[in-house]
C-alpha cells in the first residue's frame, strides 16, 4: 500500500521497542531473581551441611574432652603425681592402665595415651612403663612451650614412643598436670589417628570437598582423598582465609582455572576450620537450566510482539500517509524515502526563522538609530525641534515624564583586578548591559559610551514615591554594588543637575563629568552629585609655600626619612583647603612645576632622570585619587631626585673633608682653625663641621688634635727636639698644656714616650 518512509519507519521502531522493552527487562528480571535464589539456595545447603559437619565432629570431641578431664582429675592420677610411679607402685600402674583403656571408647578411635611424669622422667602408656627417650623429651619441651594448659595439635607421625612404627597423621590431645602452672609435674598426651577424623566427615555430599584445618591452617582430614585439592590451590586458598576475621562466611575465589565458591567456619571449642570447597560451575548449574527455559519464553513472545507491532503501526501510519501524499505527492517524487513530519517542519521553521531574524534586525537597527540619537543628545547636536520627531520613531514616550538627568560611570581603575586596558571597552559594553538590566526600560534611554564613560538618561518615574534625587541616588548605588559583586570592579558615579527638557541634556551630561572630577579629593567608588561638589560660593585657598620649600630642602639635602611626611602634610594640606576641582588641579600643577624647576636650577635634565612617555603632566591628570597623585609624587617624581641630590651630596661632602684634611696636614704647625677653613674654603664653619662629623666622623678639632699628637710622637722618635721646642713648633702655648695634652692622649708624657722609644730602640739593636 505505501513504501516504508521514515516515519513509518520510526513508528515501527518505537513500538517494536515498547512491546519487546518490557519483556526483555521482565525475562531478565525473572532470569536474575531465580538463579539468585537458586544460589542463594545452593549455599545455604552447603553451609548447613558444613554446620552439621563441625557439630557432629566437636560432639564427639567435647564428650571426649571431658572423659580426659575426669582421667587427670582422678586419684590415681594425682597420687602418680605424688609418690611417682615404679616397680613399687605395681598397684598403681594397674590402676592407671585400667582407667586409661576405660578412655579408649571405639568411637573416638584413639591410639594411645600417655601419662608422662615429669619430674621423673617416665612415661606410661600401653607399652607400659618406660624412661623418656631423647626424642620423647623433644617433644615434651615443645608442648611445655605452647602457653596453655590444654590444646589440641596435630602431627605428621606418632612422635611419642616412634618405635611403633606409625608414621601416618596423627592428632594429639595435650593435657598438663596441674593446670596452669608454669612448671607442671605430669602430662596427658591423646593420640588420635588422623583417619578417624575422615570417618565423621558425610560420604553423600555430591556438593563439593569438605576439609578441615587446624589452627595453623594445616590439613587434618579431607572428604575424598581421591578428589584433594592440588598444593598450589591449597596454599592460594589458605591464604585467603588468613586474611578473614570472621567466624564464618562465603566468599568466592579463583583456584587454578575455574572459580570456586567457599564456605567457612572457625570453631570456638578447638580453633579448627571447617571449609567446603564448591565449584562456581556447579553451583550455577540449575540457574544455567532455569535461564534457558525463560529465554524461550521471551523469545516467542518478542515475535508475537514484533508481528502485533508492525500491524499496528501500518494501520496508525495510514491516515498520515494519504495527507503527505495529497501535500506532497507532485513535488517529492524524485525522493524514494522522506520524512514527512520533518518536511512539514520545515516549512514552518523556515517562515519561523525569518521572523526573527527580521524583529532581530529591527530591534538591533531600533538600538543603534537610538544609541545614535542619543551621542547626538549628548553632544548637543540635536535642535530641539528634532528631539521629539527623532525619539519619537523610536516610540520612545516622553509625555510621560517631568525631569531628567544624566548618570555617567567611570571605572575608577582596573590595577590589582584580573582585567588589563584593553579590556577597557568591553568592561564598559558589560557595564551598559548591566545598567539596562537595572533600570526599567521606561526611565532612561539607552545607555552609550563617550570618552571612556558610560552615560545613562533617567526620567522620573511616577510611580516612585521618593524625590527624584534620591531614585537616582538609589540607582547609582544599584550599580555600583552589582558591578562590584559580578565583576569585581570598584566604579565612581556623577550624577547632573535635573531638568525639564532633553534639550539640556549636553548641559546634564558636562555637569555629570564634572562631578566625576571630584572624586580626586572625594576618593574613589563614589557617587558625587554636581551641587555636593562645587561650592556655592567660591573661598580663596592659601596654597602651602612654607611646606613646598621645606620639601625641596629637604630633596635637596636628600633626607629620605623627613621627605615622604613632609609630601604626606603637603598633600593633607591642600586636600583640605581645596573643595574646588580646578583650585586643586591648579595646586597639584604648581608643586609639580616647581619641583621641575628646582631640578634644573641644579643643572638636572628632567627627560634624561624621569623621562616622557607618557608625558609627566598626562600622567599626573589621569590620576583619580589624592592617594594615587601622592604616590605618584613620591615614587615617579621625588624619589629619583632625592637618589640624585644624594649623589651629588655625598660627592660635594668627600671633596670638601678633603680638601680640609689636606689644610690641616700642610698648616698643621700653624694657628689654624676652623673659621680660617671655611675662610679659604668659601664655606660656612658649621657646614663644614657637619660634613666633617658625617665623613669622618669627627670634628675639626679633634682631628687636628690628633693629627699634631701624631706629629709630635716622629718628633720625639726621630730628632733630639726638647719638648719646649716642639711643643711651640705645634702652636701650644705652654709647654705644660702640650704636656698634659700629650698624657691624655697618649697614657705618657712626652719625656716617658721618648725614653721608652729609646730602650726600646736599644733593646733591638743588641738582639
Amino acid at each position: 500500500m505505501f513504501r516504508f518512509n521514515r516515519y513509518l519507519t520510526k513508528m515501527i521502531v518505537f513500538t517494536i521497542g515498547v512491546s519487546t522493552l518490557p519483556i526483555i527487562l521482565l525475562g531478565l528480571f525473572f532470569y536474575l531473581k531465580t538463579s539468585g535464589t537458586i544460589q542463594k539456595k545452593v549455599n545455604d545447603g552447603n553451609v548447613l551441611i558444613l554446620e552439621q559437619t563441625r557439630q557432629r565432629i566437636e560432639q564427639v570431641l567435647v564428650a571426649f574432652d571431658l572423659q580426659i578431664e575426669r582421667l587427670a582429675d582422678s586419684p590415681f592420677v594425682s597420687e602418680a603425681m605424688d609418690k611417682g610411679l615404679g616397680p613399687s607402685q605395681f598397684l598403681l600402674v594397674q590402676s592407671l592402665l585400667s582407667s586409661m583403656s576405660r578412655v579408649q571408647t571405639p568411637d573416638v578411635g584413639v591410639k594411645d595415651i600417655h601419662l608422662l611424669d615429669l619430674k621423673r622422667g617416665t612415661i606410661l602408656d600401653s607399652g607400659g612403663l618406660n624412661p623418656l627417650t631423647d626424642a620423647d623429651s623433644v617433644i615434651v619441651k615443645k608442648y611445655l612451650g605452647i602457653d596453655r594448659s590444654k590444646f589440641w595439635i596435630a602431627e605428621n607421625e606418632s612422635k611419642l614412643r616412634s618405635r611403633n612404627g606409625d608414621h601416618s597423621l596423627t592428632i594429639n590431645l595435650v593435657k598438663k598436670i596441674p593446670a596452669f602452672s608454669e612448671n607442671p609435674d605430669e602430662m596427658l598426651i591423646v593420640e588420635i589417628p588422623g583417619k578417624q577424623l575422615r570417618s565423621y566427615l558425610s560420604k553423600n555430599n555430591t556438593l563439593g570437598q569438605v576439609i578441615i584445618l587446624d589452627e595453623s591452617y594445616r590439613v587434618l582430614a579431607t572428604q575424598n582423598e581421591d578428589m584433594q585439592l592440588e598444593p598450589q590451590m591449597m596454599d592460594m586458598l589458605i591464604s585467603k582465609l588468613r586474611g578473614l576475621n570472621e567466624l564464618s562466611g562465603l566468599i568466592e575465589t579463583s583456584l587454578g582455572q575455574g572459580q570456586v565458591g567457599v564456605a567457612y567456619q572457625r570453631s570456638s571449642f578447638n580453633g579448627w576450620v571447617y571449609i567446603s570447597v564448591i565449584p562456581i560451575e556447579l553451583i550455577r548449574f540449575e540457574s544455567r537450566r532455569t535461564g534457558g527455559i525463560i529465554l524461550a519464553t521471551c523469545i516467542v513472545m518478542l515475535l508475537l510482539a514484533v508481528v502485533i507491532s508492525l500491524a499496528g503501526s501500518q494501520r496508525m501510519y495510514a491516515p498520515i500517509w494519504r495527507l503527505y501524499q495529497s501535500l506532497f505527492s507532485q513535488q517529492d517524487k524524485e525522493r524514494k524515502r522522506v520524512d514527512e513530519f520533518h518536511m512539514i517542519n520545515e516549512g514552518f521553521m523556515r517562515m519561523r526563522n525569518r521572523q526573527v531574524q527580521m524583529a532581530d534586525q529591527i530591534r538591533n537597527h531600533t538600538r543603534q538609530l537610538e544609541e545614535y540619537y542619543v551621542l547626538k543628545l549628548v553632544g548637543g547636536e540635536l535642535k530641539p525641534s528634532q528631539i521629539h520627531e527623532k525619539l519619537g520613531m523610536l516610540d520612545v514616550n516622553l509625555s510621560k515624564w517631568k525631569q531628567m538627568a544624566v548618570l555617567t560611570v567611570q571605572i575608577d581603575t582596573l590595577k590589582g583586578t584580573r582585567y588589563s586596558e584593553r579590556d577597557s571597552e568591553l568592561l564598559l559594553f558589560a557595564l551598559s548591559n548591566m545598567a539596562c538590566d537595572l533600570i526599567p526600560a521606561q526611565d532612561r534611554l539607552v545607555p552609550v559610551v563617550a570618552k571612556s564613560s558610560l552615560v545613562t538618561i533617567l526620567f522620573d518615574n511616577p510611580q516612585v514615591t521618593d524625590d527624584f534625587r534620591t531614585y537616582l541616588f538609589s540607582i547609582a548605588t544599584k550599580i555600583q554594588n552589582e558591578v562590584e559583586h559580578y565583576l569585581s570592579l570598584r566604579i565612581s558615579i556623577g550624577v547632573s543637575r535635573s531638568y525639564g527638557g532633553l534639550k539640556d541634556v549636553s548641559r546634564a551630561y558636562k555637569e555629570a563629568m564634572d562631578a566625576l572630577k571630584y572624586r580626586v579629593l572625594f576618593g574613589q567608588r563614589t557617587i558625587l552629585h554636581i551641587d555636593d561638589v562645587q561650592p556655592a560660593h567660591v573661598v580663596t585657598a592659601e596654597y602651602p609655600k612654607e611646606l613646598e620649600r621645606l620639601i625641596c630642602d629637604a630633596v635637596k639635602m636628600a633626607d629620605r626619612d623627613k621627605v615622604p611626611e613632609l609630601v604626606d602634610a603637603f598633600f593633607e594640606d591642600i586636600s583640605g583647603q581645596y573643595h574646588n576641582y580646578n583650585d586643586y588641579q591648579i595646586a597639584v600643577t604648581r608643586f609639580f612645576v616647581n619641583l621641575i624647576r628646582l631640578l634644573q636650577e641644579s643643572g638636572i635634565s628632567h627627560l634624561e632622570l624621569l623621562g616622557d612617555d607618557p608625558p609627566l603632566l598626562e600622567q599626573l591628570h589621569t590620576l583619580t585619587s589624592v592617594e594615587d597623585v601622592r604616590n605618584w609624587f613620591k615614587t615617579q617624581l621625588i624619589e629619583p631626585m632625592v637618589r640624585v641630590y644624594d649623589e651629588q651630596r655625598k660627592t660635594k661632602y668627600q671633596t670638601i673633608s678633603q680638601e680640609v684634611v689636606q689644610l690641616i696636614h700642610d698648616r698643621y704647625d700653624t694657628d689654624i682653625t676652623l673659621e680660617s677653613c671655611s675662610s679659604l674654603l668659601n664655606y660656612h664653619p658649621s657646614y663644614i663641621s657637619k660634613v666633617l662629623r658625617q665623613e669622618l666622623g669627627i670634628s675639626f678639632s679633634d682631628y687636628l688634635l690628633h693629627f699634631r699628637l701624631k706629629k709630635a710622637m716622629e718628633m720625639l722618635e726621630n730628632t733630639d727636639m726638647k719638648i719646649t721646642e716642639i711643643a711651640e713648633k705645634l702652636r701650644y702655648n705652654n709647654s705644660q698644656n702640650f704636656i698634659r695634652s700629650f698624657r691624655k692622649l697618649a697614657g705618657m708624657t712626652p719625656g716617658m714616650y721618648r725614653d721608652e722609644y729609646m730602650n726600646k730602640s736599644y733593646r733591638l739593636r743588641k738582639l
